[in-house]
């Protein structure tokens, strides 16, 4: 393998792929030649492919150390790589931080590699240190051929995951977007006074879990760029969920009583409302925002917490261009969201707060600009065809280059994994396929193309397992789709638990799979923000709103309409598969949602989340997959407050925790 050939497969450029119908397809010349360009590589340039391949390939063998080492920390393996004729080399290992230094004879370390390049061969040797802890350590080697340095990532060999333990362990969830919540208390969305709230209810019925949309910055110049899965930042906390009325602890008495003496909290607040008004609410909030940072900026400096935060966010995150206003923002936004995982652990909560981490960020968002090197020039995120869209789909997203993400020791995806998990007790991590692979779009003259390409798995898979173990986080992996073997292979190895949906759990047949066949190692859950909510589906209100919309014409309303009856019968079918004969096409929503509520209950997932979308019997979907402007997408609220779903609810939730308690 030479030349572009070559070039390919150490960039990851993707061969080929088999798609959902079974069909064996190959990447032709055009379309990876395409993807290389949009890795900066001028493949036109012989010059440039041979010594892109050189640094690539030979390169590393040449060096003894690369930038960053892989080390298991229960043994302290790692390798190194010498010159055969330096096979005898007796070597000074030592790594300040641990207390370490030791002398190693690579004579005696076995030889678990090596690669001929002109005259010499070049061998990797396999070192063993012994037992180390957890996380990421200067290491200097030194011998005869010089002194090399590298920072030695101690891996171990699963993430932090109490439940892996104790298989018998199972608990139960709420899922949620935040900013759906309603109360007579808010300004129109939910925020973290809300959440703060959920939390004691939820807690006082047996919930061990709340799991939250991405909390990422959007756009507070364009409030209406609502999606919470296409960020500004995904290190920053949308500022629109911070609690106004539970700062008062946070900037002290002074500065909130000088705030209550130039503002009126009641002005301008939303109560009603079936959908966000995202402009009224930027408006109404910022303008407090600013009161308040005018309130309090007199003694910033003297605010020893403030500076603290202010320290470490410089430190994680090096050259991100915020006004000391935006930085107060942040510094709220992670005070509240912090004391709500307290609050949840401290009211008996086995995991408390979920974090989820959407894939991308976009091109006009700060995330971008700051970390641009690390992205491609012209290729998007997408999806490859499936049967709701034969020709794929491109999220608009700019896509990661997977050798630029190698830069800083991996600075970047390190910084993601650390701010979304900290004070949350676990992260889910949405398309977690892309440690592996993404599915590129991109175009060559006016064609539309597109690929799957490969990213440095172990490596990122490596920051998982260490800073979940920092951090104390639980890691959750969507992995609904099409799924590499060695990804779910490596999940299952790695102790991070899948994600199940119901509505997707089927047999080749296409019957609802028997409860005792999901998962063990997954959060099961009915439905989550791309599917429509139980009781849209089972009346099929999801489909009556995308007619609505145009999104589908009556021909194609009727063509779903029966192909949802032929999905409840199924239902039904799996109902009197576990014993549970009592209902039909006509049975209300409510009660067969309870019974297949039930069901999963009593699942083997170690994981199950209820949706408080059907708690509060919301028939209309948050969002419609392949939409923009057509639906109003993370927009719709619920339609009860949290103290009249508890009211109702609280009993059902209950018996579902009792049902988990006794598996």
């Amino acid at each position: 393998m030479e030349g572009l050939q070559q070039l390919y497969y150490l960039y990851g450029i993707g061969y080929d792929f088999t798609k959902y119908n079974g069909e064996y397809v190959v990447f032709d010349e055009t379309t990876r030649n395409a993807a290389l360009n949009c890795c900066g590589i001028d493949t036109s340039d012989q010059a440039h492919v041979y010594e892109t391949n050189f640094s690539l390939d030979v390169a590393p063998w040449m060096r003894m150390l690369e930038e960053v080492t892989l080390a298991s920390s229960a043994l302290g393996v790692f390798e190194l790589k010498v010159p055969e004729s330096h096979r005898c080399e007796v070597v000074n290992i030592a790594i300040a931080k641990c207390q370490l230094a030791l002398e190693v004879d690579l004579a005696s370390c076995p030889e678990v590699g090596n690669y001929q390049h002109n005259n010499e061969r070049y061998v990797a040797l396999e070192i063993s240190i012994g037992e180390l802890p957890v996380g990421y350590f200067d290491m200097r080697v030194s011998c005869s051929l010089g002194t090399f340095k590298t920072e030695l990532w101690s891996v171990p060999n699963r993430c932090y995951n109490p439940y892996s333990e104790q298989r018998e362990n199972k608990s139960i969830g709420l899922s949620l977007q935040l900013y759906t919540l309603k109360s007579d208390r808010n300004y129109g969305i939910g925020d973290f006074g809300d959440l703060k709230e959920l939390v004691s209810k939820s807690a006082s019925v047996g919930v061990d879990f709340i799991l939250l949309n991405p909390l990422h910055m959007l756009f507070s110049e364009q409030p209406e760029k609502a999606s919470p899965y296409s960020p500004s930042h995904r290190c920053l906390i949308n500022p629109l969920y911070i609690a106004l009325d539970d700062v008062q602890n946070i900037v002290g008495n002074a500065c909130w009583s000088r705030f209550l003496a130039t503002s009126d909290l009641s002005k301008n607040r939303i109560f009603d409302g079936q959908y966000v008004d995202y402009s009224k609410v930027s408006e109404t909030k910022y303008r407090l925002y600013e009161q308040l940072y005018d309130a309090w900026v007199i003694e910033s400096d003297s605010c020893s917490r403030y500076q603290a935060f202010l320290t470490t966010q410089t430190i994680a995150h090096e050259n991100l261009p915020l006004s000391s206003f935006e930085w107060f923002l942040q510094w709220i936004c992670a005070t509240q969201l912090e004391r709500n995982q307290v609050l949840a652990k401290q009211l008996g909560m086995q995991i408390g707060l979920v974090n989820d981490l959407a894939v991308g960020c976009t091109k006009e968002g700060l995330e971008y600009q700051t970390y641009r090197d690390c992205f491609t020039n012209d290729a998007n995120v997408g999806a490859p065809p499936d049967p709701w869209a034969e020709n794929g789909q491109n999220w608009g997203l700019p896509a990661p280059n997977p050798q630029k993400l190698k830069s800083g020791k991996y600075h970047y995806f390190k910084s993601l994994v650390r701010a979304n998990m900290h004070s949350v007790g676990a992260l889910r991590i949405d398309h977690v396929m892309a440690l592996r692979r993404l599915w590129w779009c991109f175009t060559e003259g006016e064609q539309a193309l597109g690929c799957y390409v490969y990213y440095p798995f172990e490596h990122l898979l490596a920051i998982l397992k260490i800073e979940s173990h920092l951090n104390e986080t639980i890691v959750i992996g969507e992995d609904l789709g099409v799924v590499p073997p060695e990804v779910t292979t490596a999940l299952e190895e790695s102790a991070i638990f899948g994600n199940t949906l119901f509505y997707f759990e089927k047999n080749n047949d296409g019957s609802f799979k028997h409860s005792d066949a999901f998962r063990v190692n997954a959060l099961t859950m009915v439905a989550n923000h791309d599917v429509p909510p139980f009781y849209g589906w089972w009346n099929g209100k999801d489909i009556d709103v995308k007619l609505s919309y145009n999104i589908i014409d009556q021909a194609q309303r009727q063509q779903q309409r029966s192909e949802r009856d032929t999905e409840k019968s199924r239902l039904l079918d799996w109902l009197s598969m576990h014993n549970d004969h009592c209902y039909s096409l006509d049975s209300p929503s409510d009660a067969i949602y309870c019974a297949v509520m039930k069901v999963i209950a009593g699942c083997p997932s170690q994981l199950i989340a209820v949706q408080l979308d059907d708690l509060d019997m919301q028939q209309i979907p948050v969002n419609i997959p392949g939409t923009d402007t057509e639906y109003p997408n993370w927009r719709r609220k619920l339609n009860h407050e949290l103290a009249d779903i508890f009211r109702m609810q609280q009993d059902f939730i209950k018996q579902l925790s009792e049902i988990r308690k006794e598996q």
